[in-house]
């Protein structure tokens, strides 16, 4: 594996990573919030499921349910040992469905999880979160864009990751690829004091890019953006208007004013 696709891969991990843990605290809280100190023996059915599942000698959910821990730290205790995969199927289990008091409230953003759409974007963030564990180079460039949307999917649902508005962020990754100064005019667009920031800057940009097309590889480098970021801001203080992204009916196009 080049270092390109290396480093590309530890960008999508660690958002990766955010999701995961946005979703183990949401499980923890609004299980809490609804069932108080019983909310440990209502997901204690599911614990014991993954113990079978993994077949290891040691049943490490069995192992915290005998432990001397309170329902709260044992709650806690178990939901950290999850694995993504695991979080993610919980959605399509009788604990979770059955359950509309938790349906309701779960997500930040209403959402149904016993539907295709939603059932093909957690097969997505699965795929990718195993095909970067286990270093599929192969997989992961024949599949990028539908793993890249099921991402998207999740840190819009949940709200999580990163600062920009998700609803363009969702058209953005099923858009064409945008110029330089189309990124950054998104970026100026959400909020100005980005560009005093360089290293944020960069960040961000990123972020953007590797959801609309880019690869690591081809991403611009640091002085051309920069470059650009100079000359936006001369636009700005020469009363030149810049360009930015408008969202209609779910059409995203250019406008210059």
């Amino acid at each position: 594996m080049d270092e390109y696709t290396l480093t590309e891969f530890s960008i999508f991990y660690k958002r990766l990573m955010v999701v995961e843990n946005c979703l183990k605290t949401l499980i923890i809280t609004q299980y809490t919030t609804i069932f108080g100190n019983n909310a440990y023996n209502i997901l204690y059915r599911y614990f014991h499921t993954l113990d079978m599942q993994r077949k290891l000698k040691e049943q490490i959910f069995k192992n915290i349910y005998l432990s001397n821990k309170d329902n709260n730290e044992k709650l806690i205790a178990s939901v950290n040992k999850m694995y993504l995969g695991e979080i993610l199927n919980l959605f399509a289990n009788p604990v979770f469905l059955k359950n509309k008091k938790i349906t309701k409230i779960f997500f930040p953003i209403p959402t149904e999880t016993n539907n295709s759409d939603f059932q093909q974007k957690q097969k997505a963030l699965k795929d990718f979160r195993n095909c970067i564990a286990h270093g599929n180079e192969k997989k992961y460039y024949i599949e990028r864009s539908r793993m890249i949307k099921g991402l998207v999917f999740f840190e819009k649902i949940l709200q999580c990751g990163i600062v920009f508005t998700f609803d363009l962020l969702d058209k953005i990754a099923t858009y064409r690829k945008l110029s330089v100064v189309e990124i950054l005019s998104i970026i100026y667009d959400i909020d100005k004091s980005y560009f005093k920031d360089d290293k944020i800057l960069i960040i961000l940009f990123d972020d953007i890019a590797l959801i609309n097309g880019y690869i690591f590889k081809s991403l611009p480098q640091r002085w051309t953006i920069i470059r650009k970021k100079f000359d936006i801001e001369k636009q700005i203080k020469d009363n030149i208007p810049i360009s930015n992204i408008l969202v209609d009916d779910n059409q995203m196009h250019l406008k210059f004013e």
